[in-house]
Order: C-alpha cells, then sequence, then structure tokens
C-alpha cells in the first residue's frame, strides 16, 4: 500500500474512531430534525450538533428523551425557558421569566387570521412562499407567520390569541387549571424540572402540553443549528 493512502487510511479511522467515543459517551452527537416546532429557531430537516458537555441556560435549545404510546422512547428537542425555582407565564402570548418579557429576545412564529386577498398580496410580494401551512375557516386563512414579518407588514393586529380563563383541555388535564397556549401560569417551576418550548409557538408540543420534563432526561446543549 503507498504510504500516502496508508496515512489517509490511518486518518481516517482515527477520525471516526473519536467520533464514535463522542457519540457513545453523548459529548457529540448529531441529530435530524423532522419537526417545525421550534422555527424559525431551528428549521424542518436541519442537523444539529449536541453535547452533553455545554452548560445550559434559559435560551438554549436542548435535546432530552420522552417517551408516548405512539413513538415510545425517542429525543425532542425544545428552548429551555424555565428552570428550578424559576416563575414562568404566558401573558396574551408573551412569554415572562421571573416577570421579564424574555421573547422580546427571540424570533418567534404565531398562527395569523387573514383574508384571502392579503394572503395573495403576500404571495405576490414574495413574503411568503407557496409551502406556507395554510387553513380556511369560514371568508379567511389561518397561516403562520414571523413575528417580524406581520409586524414589518402591519398584520401584528391579526396575530390569534387565545384568551384568558378559555381553557384548553389538554393543559387543564395536566396542570389542573385554565390555562391555554397563550395564557398559561404563573408556574413555579420545582427542582429537577424544566419548562421547555417551541419558537413556532402556535405549533409546539411543548411543555404546555406534555408536563414540565425530568432534567435528568436532558440529553444535552444544542451548540450547533
Amino acid at each position: 500500500m503507498k504510504r500516502p493512502l496508508k496515512i489517509t487510511l490511518i486518518v481516517i479511522g482515527i477520525i471516526f474512531g473519536i467520533y464514535t467515543v463522542l457519540g457513545q459517551t453523548d459529548m457529540l452527537k448529531m441529530y435530524n430534525i423532522p419537526s417545525t416546532a421550534n422555527e424559525p429557531g431551528i428549521k424542518l430537516n436541519s442537523r444539529i450538533f449536541v453535547s452533553n458537555l455545554a452548560s445550559y441556560e434559559n435560551g438554549d435549545f436542548i435535546c432530552y428523551e420522552y417517551e408516548n404510546e405512539m413513538l415510545g422512547k425517542h429525543i425532542r428537542v425544545h428552548r429551555l425557558l424555565g428552570k428550578a425555582n424559576d416563575t414562568i407565564e404566558i401573558k396574551d402570548g408573551i412569554l415572562f421569566i421571573n416577570g421579564q418579557n424574555f421573547d422580546r429576545t427571540i424570533d418567534l412564529q404565531h398562527f395569523y387570521l387573514l383574508y384571502p386577498e392579503k394572503f395573495q398580496e403576500l404571495l405576490k410580494n414574495k413574503i411568503i412562499t407557496k409551502e406556507v401551512q395554510v387553513f380556511d375557516i369560514n371568508d379567511k386563512m389561518i397561516l403562520t407567520l414571523l413575528d417580524k414579518v406581520a409586524e414589518k407588514n402591519g398584520l401584528s393586529g391579526q396575530i390569534i390569541i387565545e384568551p384568558k380563563n378559555q381553557a384548553d383541555q389538554i393543559i387543564k388535564e395536566i396542570y389542573n387549571q385554565n390555562w391555554n397556549m397563550d395564557n398559561f401560569g404563573p408556574l413555579k417551576i420545582p427542582e429537577g424540572k424544566c419548562f421547555v418550548i417551541g419558537d413556532n409557538r402556535h405549533n409546539s408540543e411543548d411543555s404546555r402540553y406534555i408536563g414540565l420534563i425530568n432534567e435528568s432526561d436532558i440529553v444535552g446543549t444544542v451548540i450547533k443549528k
């Protein structure tokens, strides 16, 4: 075997060995994202790198183990927005941690209610694409928009916000409170628990709907996306 080829194979073997060790110890793992729950922060079908060596703070994306009847045990990704002893509250769609508006630091998206004419105008001006998910409601349309795009186009008032005390039955079963996705809490996070939520606030199955996650189930912190 020629020396350059031999050296190349040795280097490849070393790299593969290091990656295998890192993956088996959760020091560094790569995951594909099959969900829009974290858009725009993490795009559908993107790849992320996760490490259990990186510490996590409120605002970080974390990976954690979750188990349900449909998928069994699997890995999920959401943004951490509530650690032990934090008090979280969502008021009219805005999330507060210990009384501070945390959402002002993040790009988010929500459902908006538009007339078809406005929808066509957004398409024509290439503000949205035909791939955007749309639901028809009587003579209007519900679609997901980036909040900053909605604001730029004078559509902030068209955001869909569930009114306070209009209970979501799934949330009520978990927390025994008349809360919903847009008006939730206040809730103090107990020791050993975390509150996670998706940036795609109206299309994310997160702690509002599955309950608080165990800190011990956290696999690692997203370090590259």
